[in-house]
């Protein structure tokens, strides 16, 4: 087989099972042949034999087996026995209990990313307003951001949007703040997006239509009033 081929077409896993199949109870073993059965259930969801599974590992048949049954054991595997499309009975394999448990896995971690892309997102705002405001914030304040946060669920990206519009009208005080925000939730605002939005329509120029008395004219006979 051509060595670029190789290359170019390696073996598709994700990267948070590698990472993260201790949290399913597997060890390195179970892995293996976990992968082996994910890609037969690719093509058919028909049990493979043991002798297959054992291909191309140190794993003897006895050993395929055991690892077979802790897997049923955790949950992440399952096997019945039904007629297949010739009307013989065969075992069925079903990988759902793996599909779930690895989905709640990678749930947790996206959860643990976002909390901490929260911390670092709310590092950097709290640092922004000190240095706008040239001061360190007072316990008042500060209270006011986490109630803001924690009581009036805006978004950070939401807080540092209407600091940085009351910083544009020159208003370095936490109350004005307060007012935009009030008014974004009024307006439903989740968004920076929305904010822009809410914030275009106080700010874009109203057009103002003067309506004058216009002499009627008789198109007709080409005569005026």
């Amino acid at each position: 087989m051509n060595i670029d081929f190789l290359r170019k077409r390696p073996v598709v896993i994700r990267r948070e099972l590698l990472d993260h199949y201790y949290e399913l109870g597997l060890t390195e073993t179970d892995l293996v042949i976990l992968l082996k059965l994910i890609y037969e259930n690719e093509h058919s969801n028909k049990q493979p034999s043991i002798q297959y599974l054992s291909q191309g590992t140190t794993m003897k048949e006895r050993e395929i087996t055991t690892v077979i049954q802790h897997l049923i054991q955790l949950g992440l595997f399952n096997l019945t026995v039904q007629k297949d499309e010739d009307g013989r009975f065969a075992e069925f394999m079903d990988l759902e209990g793996f599909y779930q448990a690895f989905n709640k896995i990678l749930q947790a971690q996206e959860l643990n990313d976002k909390r901490n892309d929260d911390k670092e997102a709310f590092k950097e705002l709290f640092q922004f307003i000190e240095q706008s405001f040239g001061r360190p914030l007072s316990p008042i304040e500060i209270d006011t951001l986490n109630q803001w946060i924690d009581v009036d669920k805006h978004d950070i990206s939401v807080i540092q949007a209407a600091v940085n519009e009351a910083l544009s009208l020159d208003k370095v005080n936490f109350k004005y703040i307060d007012r935009i925000l009030l008014n974004w939730k009024k307006h439903n605002v989740k968004t920076v997006d929305d904010s822009k939005k809410i914030s275009q329509q106080y700010t874009t120029p109203q057009m103002k239509h003067t309506v004058k008395n216009i002499p009627k004219f008789d198109w007709l006979n080409g005569e005026g009033d």
